[in-house]
């Protein structure tokens, strides 16, 4: 799945996992963890995406499996795959 960082880093802040933005910070904040999953080969698993934000936020469940579908199937639909 190819997908554009500025993209996905927006998905991102509309996921809003950890709920970053909701507290003020930039919409970019979540970049790092885009640049991870960018980095992932084929489409990125619930799994991979959850792992991701629970190293990034030392917290298993920084971003529950729901969440993860959703930007999962966001990135989807928005490479129209």
């Amino acid at each position: 799945m190819s997908i554009a960082r500025d993209e996905l880093i927006e998905i991102l802040a509309e996921a809003d996992p950890v709920g970053l933005i909701a507290s003020g910070a930039p919409r970019d904040e979540y970049a790092a963890e885009a640049d991870a999953i960018l980095a992932l080969r084929g489409v990125p698993r619930l799994a991979e995406i959850t792992g991701i934000f629970a190293v990034s936020f030392s917290e298993p469940g920084a971003c529950p499996r729901d969440t993860a579908r959703w930007i999962v199937e966001e990135m989807a639909r928005r490479t129209g795959q």
